[in-house]
């Protein structure tokens, strides 16, 4: 029971990595209407196959320029919004047929959309 509030007190200092879910303020866009709900700001990841179909279901692990792992996740619907610090980011996506992208973000605290398009679903 010693090392309880030592723990604590390591979990509130300064400079520690945010929760990697911390990041991410918008999962999911199903519908017309979900989507018009969604901020306007950030970076927007949109998934969808060559048919030009949305999907959802496709895990997003988000890493910073030092490897950090910041966002790894599973997408409810075909948007996923994140409020990244500025930097260059490496993006991977990824569905259950096996497919993966990566992709080199940069973020700049403009609103940027990124497609991920997957050709292994139709």
């Amino acid at each position: 029971m010693k090392h309880i509030p030592l723990l604590l007190l390591l979990l509130l200092l300064p400079g520690l990595p945010a929760v990697a879910q911390d990041y991410v303020v918008f999962n999911g866009g199903i519908s017309t209407e979900e989507r018009a709900t969604a901020p306007d700001t950030g970076t927007r990841l949109v998934f969808f196959v060559r048919a030009g179909n949305f999907l959802s279901n496709v895990t997003v692990l988000v890493k910073d320029a030092s490897g950090r792992e910041l966002v790894n996740t599973v997408t409810l619907g075909p948007w996923l919004i994140l409020n990244l610090p500025a930097g260059r980011y490496q993006v991977q996506a990824s569905i259950a047929e096996g497919e993966t992208q990566s992709l080199a973000i940069d973020v700049d605290g403009s609103s940027r959309e990124y497609g991920f398009m997957f050709t292994s679903v139709e």
